[in-house]
């Protein structure tokens, strides 16, 4: 049986890390709280119509961040904001299952504010879901984005993601119409290693 402490603790109702972007400033990454909702909401009134076509949820709808905030549980949905100045530039989450054949599953989806892309942002946080998911017991982390956003795909790629595959006509925008998905993975710690006390 795997011995679960090997892993590094993490208190999720008190961790915040500090990080620096590219030209020097500072940013404060923390988990999402109920108190968060308008100031998430005006977060997410920067995206475009455009761009809002190809996220899984309404993000501009102030009932959908009022849900999110209402039923935050960090055991299956843990939102990981980026703030500078007090003010949120990027939101984060690792989406996973606690039982089942997928509960050392992670999936990733993150969204950088346009006015702060281009400065490393966006594989900042990324790296620091990875330490997270590994003080989590995750063994994977997969993004699923859709095959035109090659900044994001970049990004992933420049965190230790890799390309599993691209799939024809996964999703469907927000005009119904049909995008190709691109499955990118990162192995956060072997699926069987020596290291680990195994029963089988």
């Amino acid at each position: 049986m795997l011995d679960r402490n090997i892993y590094p603790k993490i208190d999720l109702n008190t961790y915040q890390r500090e990080a620096q972007m590219k030209d020097g400033s500072k940013v404060l990454l923390r988990p999402m709280r109920a108190e968060d909702q308008d100031a998430l909401y005006e977060f997410f009134q920067s995206v475009s119509s455009e761009v809002a076509r190809y996220l899984r949820d309404d993000v501009k709808s102030r009932l959908v961040v009022e849900k999110w905030a209402k039923n935050l549980d960090y055991t299956r949905t843990l939102p990981i904001l980026a703030e500078k100045e007090g003010v949120i530039i990027a939101d984060a989450t690792i989406n996973r299952r606690r039982f089942g054949w997928k509960w050392h599953l992670g999936t990733v989806r993150i969204f950088v504010h346009k006015g702060f892309r281009n400065l490393g942002l966006g594989q900042l946080i990324i790296e620091e879901l990875s330490r997270i998911a590994y003080k989590l017991e995750i063994e994977k982390l997969i993004a699923e984005i859709p095959d035109t956003n090659t900044a994001a795909i970049n990004s992933f790629t420049k965190a230790g993601f890799h390309q599993a595959a691209v799939i024809p006509n996964l999703a469907k925008d927000r005009q119904n119409m049909p995008v190709d998905v691109v499955t990118m993975v990162k192995d956060i710690k072997p699926a069987h290693d020596d290291t680990y006390d195994y029963d089988f």
